[in-house]
């Protein structure tokens, strides 16, 4: 049954495209209507999760390209596997288990291994130690510290991106993970100091 809710949103958005509807579906609504047969609104959760699908698959990947691919991977699986989300949680903690899943399983075919490791990529970061122009830094800083990141353990890594660069809480990256926060806490805490160790040389500039 399609909510009120639903039809104030797209009421809204067809007597003036312009605004944006005073009353939006929530992705749960959303979710029910694309398996009610309404396809054509997967778009809308498309476009409200690609931005985090998209960094997240950025922490893993490092690379834009391999990125793009893994965020539309995630997608396909949300896709295929909608019928299973029976709203014992919120939709946004259902897509995030997906998500992590499908980049554990990327990072375990070890995949990145072949993007980050390989001689040219250790050929560049070597060649910044060389040079010193100022407008060098800031590349210097973030290819380093993409290395760093991506010499983590997937878990670990991911545990990392979800606080520090989504800004979850412990509670909220644990129940994505379905672990205990405690645990969640002890991981991010290692993992902040290996990166520490890691990019020790940078102090000063970040």
């Amino acid at each position: 049954m399609v909510s009120k809710r639903f039809v104030l949103a797209q009421t809204a958005e067809l007597l003036n495209p312009s605004v944006e509807a005073l009353v939006e579906p929530t992705d749960e609504e959303l979710a029910a209507e694309v398996l009610a047969g309404r396809s054509q609104l997967f778009a809308l959760i498309y476009r409200r999760y690609f931005p985090r699908a998209f960094r997240l698959a950025s922490g893993i990947c490092g690379n834009r390209e391999q990125a793009d691919d893994l965020t539309q991977e995630i997608f396909l699986r949300v896709y295929q596997g909608l019928s299973g989300f029976k709203g014992n949680s919120t939709f946004s903690t259902w897509f995030y288990r997906i998500a992590l899943n499908h980049c554990l399983n990327y990072c375990r075919r070890e995949k990145w291994k072949k993007l980050w490791l390989r001689p040219e990529t250790l050929e560049a970061v070597n060649r910044l130690d060389s040079q010193s122009e100022a407008d060098l830094l800031e590349r210097e800083i973030q290819v380093r510290v993409r290395v760093a990141l991506q010499s983590l353990k997937p878990e670990s890594r991911i545990m990392v991106i979800l606080k520090d660069i989504e800004g979850f809480t412990y509670q909220e990256i644990a129940d994505r993970l379905e672990c205990a926060p405690g645990t969640v806490a002890s991981v991010v805490s290692r993992a902040r100091k290996l990166l520490a160790q890691k990019l020790s040389n940078l102090k000063g500039n970040v």
